[in-house]
């Protein structure tokens, strides 16, 4: 028997037997005392992913730093912890989860809870409870305590009601809004309960396997091989003010693949009902006769909803100069990318910080950004870029000025196909023109602690996502440095290549206050320019928010483009898209 094996359960026992692992207990809404293979659950009662979870998860506190596990350090997501409102990516709004409303009146959001929501323990969430998750990122690091800097108090006039105050000196209301859709409510009681110490970074650093939510799920299992959730009977869901029943699978199971090959193999058998992971050509697995779905019927399949981008780490030398950073932005083959690496799943990258969406290309003056941008691969542009900085060709052939050489490593983790094809690019674009970049694939946990810990020279990841205060979150995640935290400490949320930029700091936080039009496109414009001018991140392709691709051999009901549900193609996890998780139903 494995040794790292663990069991999580409010109530329940293992058995050992035949070296087989057996759970059987009382947990909170099960039926009397049943035992269950977690090697081989029910099929019949269990929904399996694939592509969401890597490697051994480390924790079950939402918070934590370096915890990877898929199910709660998400932020939309919602089988084990909720946020108060939920996102919908297909019509941008905002819908009642724990909350019912909120309403604002000038710079205050009143916020009316269901007082129907109890948590998995089976004690009510309360206003006490959403003001205290709140402060936890007031008074520790979290990936959520820059809300603070948009935010003067969170207060709870009552048991069901929640007042946030926006900052007067930094009003943003779009950003207020995300928190209220991204923030995974948890208990007073519980983390009362943990004796925290007065290190900020105790939250982070805090494992929480028993960490309560309200969600309809709990952990019921995890090792080095999969993470188990187990249905929650007395969820609260279930009362007609929100969902009426409970979600059809007792089980959610995610099995952890070695990398996306073994993920699309077990996918197209039917071992694997909800795929989060890139497949390459997906036309090609209906065309083989399985019953695969895509959102989309055609190309491009996948909606478009965040863009991956190669984040230069500004704090290692040759990296520091622009002129180092924009040379490999140039010459980058996005043609490439979106063919070879992408499957043709996104449009062509246009270089600036915009998706190609009407609502986002609105923003800016795109005839006043051509004489910033580049087209096509413009090697001799980026060679005397190069030439004009200084950085001169060794013997070698590889670039360097003042003892420091152009030798640098493109990360992201192995088994990631899209990207691991995506970063090659990049390695071979730079080489063209004197720089050696080679490629480094680590298992993700290594990804994660090299991500926040700056532990890398070009990391590749998406900042700021997808949610309704998009475009503007995505270039404070890529460019703000508002919040960043001391070198040293762990960096969670904002600007991982520590670019500072004190006018791009004013555009970002005079954004979020505009109301104006022209006065947005103006700020959004010269944002796009210094973007373009220094490049601390370049944008490689625009990807889906998530890849959602459905098996349908054991259940069916998934969501589809125009099926009249408006329920987006989020994995029947994240935001709005739980919704979708009630519709299945058993073949």
């Amino acid at each position: 028997m494995n040794q790292t094996k663990k069991l999580f359960s409010l109530a329940l026992i293992l058995v050992l037997a035949a070296g087989t692992v057996f759970a059987s207990g009382s947990q909170p809404g099960s039926t009397g005392s049943t035992a269950v293979d977690v090697n081989s659950l029910p099929r019949n009662q269990t929904l399996y992913y694939n592509g969401l979870q890597w490697g051994t998860p480390a924790g079950g506190n939402p918070f934590g730093a370096g915890i990877n596990n898929a199910f709660v350090t998400a932020q939309h997501r919602q089988l084990i912890f909720e946020t108060l409102f939920t996102f919908n990516l297909l019509d941008g709004k905002l819908y009642p989860q724990i909350g019912d409303s909120y309403a604002w009146n000038g710079q205050t959001m009143t916020i009316k809870l269901n007082p129907k929501v109890k948590f998995q323990d089976g004690s009510p969430c309360t206003s006490a409870d959403v003001v205290y998750t709140y402060e936890l990122g007031k008074k520790y690091t979290t990936f959520f305590s820059g809300y603070w800097n948009y935010i003067s108090s969170v207060t709870a006039p009552d048991n069901y009601t929640v007042v946030i105050q926006g900052n007067p000196n930094n009003f943003n209301p779009k950003y207020i809004e995300q928190s209220i859709s991204q923030l995974m409510i948890t208990s007073k009681a519980w983390w009362e309960k943990q004796n925290l110490s007065s290190d900020p970074s105790a939250v982070l650093n805090l494992q929480g396997w028993d960490c309560i939510g309200t969600g309809p799920y709990t952990t019921f299992y995890w090792d080095d091989t999969k993470l188990v959730l187990i249905r929650n009977d007395n969820y609260w869901g279930q009362d007609p003010s929100r969902y009426g029943k409970l979600p059809p699978p007792k089980y959610i199971a995610h099995n952890i693949y070695k990398d996306n090959a073994a993920g699309d193999e077990a996918f197209q058998a039917g071992q694997v009902d909800v795929s989060q992971q890139f497949i390459t050509q997906v036309w090609r697995m209906w065309e083989r006769g399985a019953p695969i779905e895509t959102y989309i019927p055609q190309p491009p399949y996948y909606f478009p909803g965040t863009i991956p981008m190669i984040i230069f780490n500004t704090m290692k030398p040759g990296l520091d100069d622009k002129a180092v950073r924009r040379a490999i932005a140039m010459v980058l083959d996005y043609d490439m990318i979106g063919t070879n690496a992408m499957s043709g799943y996104t449009a062509k990258m246009v270089p600036s910080l915009m998706l190609p969406v009407p609502a986002e290309q609105a923003l800016v003056d795109w005839d006043a950004l051509k004489p910033y941008q580049w087209n096509g691969i413009d090697v001799a542009g980026a060679n005397k870029l190069l030439d004009d900085a200084g950085w001169v060709r060794g013997a070698d052939g590889i670039r360097a000025k003042g003892g420091v050489k152009l030798s640098f490593k493109a990360e992201c983790p192995f088994g990631w196909a899209d990207w691991n094809a995506s970063l090659e690019v990049v390695a071979q674009a730079g080489r063209g023109i004197g720089m050696d970049i080679s490629t480094y694939f680590p298992e993700a946990p290594v990804y994660t602690t090299d991500q926040q810990t700056g532990n890398f020279d070009i990391l590749m990841m998406s900042p700021g996502g997808a949610g309704i205060a998009s475009p503007w979150i995505r270039a404070w995640a890529a460019l703000g440095s508002q919040n960043l935290p001391p070198v040293g400490t762990p960096n969670t949320v904002q600007n991982m290549g520590r670019w500072v930029n004190d006018r791009a700091n004013q555009i970002i936080d005079a954004i979020a206050n505009e109301t104006d039009p022209a006065k947005l496109k103006a700020l959004w414009t010269e944002l796009n320019i210094i973007y373009l001018q220094e490049m601390p991140t370049a944008g490689l392709m625009y990807r889906p928010w998530v890849f959602h691709t459905v098996n349908s051999s054991v259940w069916t009901g998934y969501p589809k483009i125009n099926d009249g549900s408006n329920v987006p193609p989020t994995l029947l996890c994240d935001g709005y898209g739980i919704k979708g998780l009630y519709n299945i139903k058993l073949k």
